[in-house]
């Protein structure tokens, strides 16, 4: 797949290359939890997916606990990662496209959650449009498969950003 280097998300990444690709690294696809969805995660160490899952939270609780559960089982059942990658959500939406603003602000309020959980070295935020072309063959549309698909994407980026420098 030919990569386009002028993108924001390549740029974001030559920095932090060597470390995504020798670190361990934490990938979340963000959510506050609800009926259809929690948040995903992909772990990723050395380059390579290890585990990947959803975070369960209890629909039971209010936005701010549910929020506090999602910071908390970050901080106590993950090991400290060198990397955060989420998804980008953009903090606006455009004329009948995207999400309502609800959805936008919970989701935005989620990623401040997960930022918090640790004082990670690298994070980077990619956006669907990028993500979605390095989704698995085995893809199916879920929270677990949409946070492989951003690691993968970061890691593939990565990958060319070590080519692209070897190479000068």
């Amino acid at each position: 797949m030919a990569m386009d280097r002028t993108t924001k998300i390549y740029k974001a990444i030559v920095p932090f290359a060597d470390i995504l690709l020798s670190g361990k690294i934490l990938a979340i696809d963000p959510s506050t939890g609800s009926q259809s969805s929690m948040p995903g995660y992909a772990w990723f160490e050395k380059g390579k997916l290890k585990e990947s899952g959803v975070i369960q939270v209890p629909l039971s609780l209010n936005r701010s606990q549910r929020l506090f559960e999602i910071s908390r089982t970050i901080r106590e059942e993950f090991p400290v990662p060198d990397g955060l990658i989420v998804e980008y959500i953009p903090p606006i939406t455009y004329r009948g496209k995207g999400m309502n603003k609800v959805s936008l602000m919970a989701l935005q309020k989620a990623i401040g959650a997960i930022i918090a959980s640790h004082p990670y070295e690298v994070f980077i935020e990619v956006p669907s449009a990028s993500w979605k072309k390095y989704k698995p063959s085995e893809y199916v549309k879920s929270d677990e498969y949409d946070a492989i698909s951003i690691g993968l994407c970061a890691m593939a980026i990565a990958k060319q950003v070590k080519i692209d420098t070897e190479e000068k």
